[in-house]
């Protein structure tokens, strides 16, 4: 694993999805989520964090991935079920609106890189794997939410293009520890690395 040429991703920590006003809490009963499961998308905001400095301070790249489609949601590339429904009641998501952007905890800094997806795995229709290629990245990171959805379908399509992938273990997190749990165990055992934040760093420095 080349990790000399690595570039950190951080899918989808996005307003709407994170913060306390964003759609995703507001819709909460309407999707069948509490807020205990609601509270563990906010766990990997430190992690992802110092990972993202080290990443910049070392000279790699860091690419914010995020979620947004158009008011009329005519571009959404994924299934469009009671999360969908409730999505186009509250505007949920819609390109330059609040709601997609970035939470401040983690707001990109120049030199960041900013890639926008339709579906749930951000090489589908968009130009990443080009971007990837052009700055010689061979090794991708993977970080943000939720880790059996945007991040593992992510992961996946990656190897299918022929990418090395780490999966940082505490710097993603998903609605049940179920889940996050079973995105690693196939991770590790048929697709590639899972590592700490910290693991990742040590090596990085």
């Amino acid at each position: 694993m080349d990790m000399e040429h690595a570039a950190l991703l951080i899918i989808d920590m996005q307003n709407d999805f994170i913060h306390r006003d964003g759609f995703v809490r507001k819709s909460s009963r309407g999707i069948g989520l509490d807020n205990h499961s609601l509270e563990r998308l906010t766990t990997p905001i430190p992690c992802i964090k110092q990972l993202a400095q080290t990443f910049r301070a070392s000279g790699r790249d860091v690419i914010n991935i995020y979620t947004a489609w158009q008011p009329d949601y005519s571009d959404v590339a994924l299934p469009l079920r009671k999360l969908g429904a409730k999505a186009k009641e509250h505007g949920a998501l819609v390109v330059g609106s609040w709601g997609a952007q970035i939470i401040d905890e983690l707001t990109p800094e120049k030199g960041d890189l900013m890639l926008m997806k339709k579906a749930y795995g951000a090489f589908f229709q968009t130009g990443l794997d080009r971007l990837l290629r052009n700055r010689r990245i061979t090794t991708l990171l993977f970080t943000g939410v939720a880790t059996n959805y945007c991040v593992e379908t992510t992961a996946r399509e990656a190897v299918a293009y022929g990418y090395d992938i780490v999966v940082i273990s505490d710097g993603c997190a998903t609605f049940d520890p179920a889940g996050h749990d079973a995105t690693l165990k196939v991770i590790r055992m048929g697709f590639g690395e899972v590592m700490s934040a910290d693991e990742v760093m040590k090596i990085l420095r």
